[in-house]
């Protein structure tokens, strides 16, 4: 067995070698990985031993009851996926400055512009660009932004600003979102007439679970107003929250652009609340020192040409609870 007891001879990495102990990596057998590249267990097991060699190092244990990858191996693989998974990109990128013929996008939203706004411009934009593949992950604020600065997407949208990851994201506001309190026609809070936000907290508020920009930005506003936040049921989705609200069992705290159908419906009626006026931006975010493949920026440009003007933006959303995209 090789020992690690040299350091790694000086000259260039063999890529080819690197490939070939990834894979065995990945399925922690010679013979298997051999099959998997249709050549032969000993040229695998050889050119293991050439990378062995040539870093002076041990990559893996090698027992009769197989494989195991030892703690350098581990770093060595880390690295590996790394280094393939960039060539992957320069081949995707070479291949999109052809025309933007292929492409593959990762997006992540907060559930609110990820249920309500997202899956519009993404369908316009497939009409555009159909070989564009779009994959489209949802989840709370909290989690968007953390996969957005570990570099596990390209670029994502969230209902709140992120100011403490000024230095680390380029954050660009989309437009503007209402949030609002909502019950069923049937809950008594619908027929009181004016409430003052202490009594839809007395109620019993349904909201979001913690991390969601939506319950953020509505006890952030309570507190302005004087009011401690107190929640009588939590949801991991916005769904759940109007479906507890549609039964009667407590008053919705939820962003308008999700409750159009449910209004048109009858199933839903905004409360009337003193000094109740929270709105929150839609922003748009991506690393600040990220660079955007040509299938990624036409994606950015796309959205962006989506935005309303300054002017439209801040305005009120309409009676359907829509603040329209032009």
């Amino acid at each position: 067995m090789i020992q690690s007891a040299k350091r790694p001879a000086s000259g260039q990495l063999n890529f080819h070698q690197l490939y070939i102990f990834q894979m065995v990596a990945n399925h922690l057998s010679f013979s298997r990985a051999a099959e998997a590249l249709e050549i032969t267990q000993p040229a695998v097991s050889i050119q293991v031993q050439e990378l062995e060699k040539f870093l002076g190092i041990t990559l893996f244990h090698r027992r009769p009851r197989g494989l195991r990858i030892t703690d350098t191996g581990e770093a060595v693989l880390a690295y590996s996926q790394q280094i393939f998974s960039l060539s992957n990109r320069l081949l995707e990128t070479v291949q999109e400055m052809e025309g933007l013929q292929f492409g593959h996008l990762v997006l992540g939203a907060s559930t609110t512009p990820g249920e309500y706004v997202l899956p519009l411009v993404v369908g316009r934009f497939r009409q555009v660009y159909p070989d564009i593949q779009v994959e489209l992950v949802i989840g709370n604020t909290r989690t968007i932004v953390q996969r957005i600065l570990d570099r596990d997407m390209d670029l994502g949208m969230v209902g709140d600003h992120v100011a403490e990851h000024n230095d680390e994201l380029e954050i660009t506001e989309f437009q503007y979102d209402e949030i609002v309190f909502v019950a069923s026609p049937s809950h008594p809070a619908a027929n009181a007439g004016k409430l003052t936000p202490q009594d839809v907290v007395d109620l019993g508020l349904v909201a979001r679970e913690d991390g969601s920009a939506t319950r953020e930005a509505a006890e952030r506003h309570l507190r302005e107003l004087g009011v401690a936040p107190k929640f009588a049921i939590e949801f991991g989705s916005n769904q759940a929250v109007k479906q507890a609200a549609t039964v009667g069992g407590g008053v919705g705290v939820i962003s308008r652009l999700g409750i159009t159908a449910e209004l048109r419906a009858g199933m839903l009626t905004i409360l009337d609340v003193t000094g109740w006026d929270c709105r929150r931006p839609l922003t748009l975010i991506q690393p600040r020192d990220r660079y955007l493949s040509p299938s990624q920026r036409a994606f950015r440009e796309f959205l962006m040409a989506e935005r309303l003007s300054p002017n439209d933006k801040l305005a009120k959303p309409d009676a359907t609870g829509i603040v329209p995209i032009a």
